[in-house]
């Protein structure tokens, strides 16, 4: 296994492993694959080079996919990163593949400086939420209709790790 951050090169596995993560799991993400598919190659290369975006690598093929984003932009919450597009292939549960990505994710933070790493997380994603709460994140709270699937709504857990104590 191999995790290194993506780059403009990686855009056709990117597309593919996003793509399949939206296909399969639809009730955990906020951009639905109809949204995903809707985006230029040009657009989604442009995300892959401003953005910190970790990817596991199997054989030469990308099975997991973690970024590292601001909170917000403003030198009073320098200090906090957002955990966002964490996702592990189905053939990858159960292997460690997402353990590793987070430490990877949580290290790069560190070496950034930061001191906070926070997350949302759907109320119904267990398995997620148990690999969060297995590597110290704490929930701080609920935020409620977060997503409007059709037509019902999903609520997120908000979750912090703190870096530095």
């Amino acid at each position: 296994m191999t995790i290194r951050p993506l780059g403009p090169a990686d855009l056709s596995e990117w597309r593919r492993v996003r793509a399949e993560g939206l296909r399969l799991f639809p009730d955990v993400f906020l951009t639905t694959l109809a949204e995903e598919l809707a985006r230029s190659d040009a657009e989604v290369a442009e995300g892959l080079s401003c953005r910190f975006v970790l990817g596991a690598f199997e054989g030469g093929c990308l099975v997991g996919t973690a970024a590292l984003d601001p909170v917000v932009e403003a030198a009073a919450a320098a200090h906090r990163v957002a955990l966002n597009a964490f996702y592990v292939s189905p053939e990858q549960h159960g292997t460690g593949t997402g353990t590793r990505l987070l430490r990877a994710a949580i290290d790069r933070a560190e070496a950034d400086g930061r001191l906070q790493v926070e997350l949302y997380v759907a109320a119904q994603n267990a398995p997620a939420i148990r690999l969060y709460e297995k590597h110290g994140f704490q929930r701080y709270g609920v935020l409620p209709r977060a997503a409007r699937i059709g037509d019902r709504f999903v609520d997120d857990l908000y979750y912090v790790r703190q870096l530095d104590g």
